[in-house]
């Protein structure tokens, strides 16, 4: 009998303690409840990954480019600075602007590079752009020999078909060229068809304008009648 009842009390011990570790380990109700309201707080404060931002156009696709002035275009250059070819960057304006052509009064002609070869002369007309904004020059300038009171000398020059033209796009101070050839002295003529006669200036006609600029010659030319002495190429970008 006193071995029976040790036992018993020792079996008591044993479930009172598995009682209490089973209350230890209860869910405690007010944590939890705690727990599920901050997970739904941040839940709802949690921004959609799929939301646009304000005046972003990307969306649907599209994105805003300016306009570019004398661009990537087919036949088109933009020239800056003092003659080099820019690509068509530095010449950017907004949507829908339009540069308008050249006026004769916001140029500046002038004669450069000069090289002779056997019988012809060439050399460069430059274009300065002296104005305060961009303006375009396309096709082939007029060019004759005059002496005083604007009188023509000979023929006018006719239009080489070597170099096709182009749009070149000039903002101020910048240069565009076109390239002229003439007779070098007699240049194989009789002295009576070629009528040799020192010239005194250098009539230009910018493309598309009717409103001309003299460059000064000082120069002996063929200027006879039936003498093809000038032949011009279109306005480029590059000297």
């Amino acid at each position: 009998m006193r071995t029976r009842t040790v036992r018993t009390g020792t079996l008591v011990v044993v479930l009172a303690t598995a009682g209490l570790a089973l209350a230890a380990c209860g869910p405690d109700d007010s944590n939890a409840s705690d727990t599920s309201d901050a997970a739904s707080s941040a839940s709802a404060s949690a921004p959609s990954g799929t939301s646009t931002p304000p005046g972003d156009d990307s969306a649907d696709g599209q994105t805003a480019q300016p306009a570019t002035v004398g661009g990537s275009g087919a036949g088109t250059t933009a020239v800056g600075g003092s003659g080099g070819t820019s690509g068509g960057s530095g010449s950017t304006a907004s949507a829908g602007t339009t540069v308008p052509g050249c006026a004769t009064g916001q140029l500046k002609a002038t004669t450069a590079n000069f090289s002779t070869g056997a019988g012809s002369t060439g050399f460069q007309i430059v274009f300065q752009n002296t104005g305060s904004s961009p303006c375009t020059l396309s096709g082939y300038p007029g060019v004759s020999f005059v002496k005083a009171h604007d009188v023509q000398l000979g023929k006018a020059a006719t239009r080489t078909a070597d170099t096709p033209a182009t749009r070149v796009t000039l903002i101020p101070n910048a240069h565009a060229y076109a390239d002229v050839q003439t007779v070098n002295g007699e240049g194989g003529y009789s002295a009576g068809t070629c009528d040799l006669t020192t010239v005194p200036s250098l009539r230009v006609y910018p493309p598309n304008q009717k409103a001309s600029l003299d460059i000064p010659w000082n120069k002996q030319e063929c200027v006879g009648s039936s003498v093809q002495n000038l032949r011009v190429g279109p306005v480029h970008g590059n000297k």
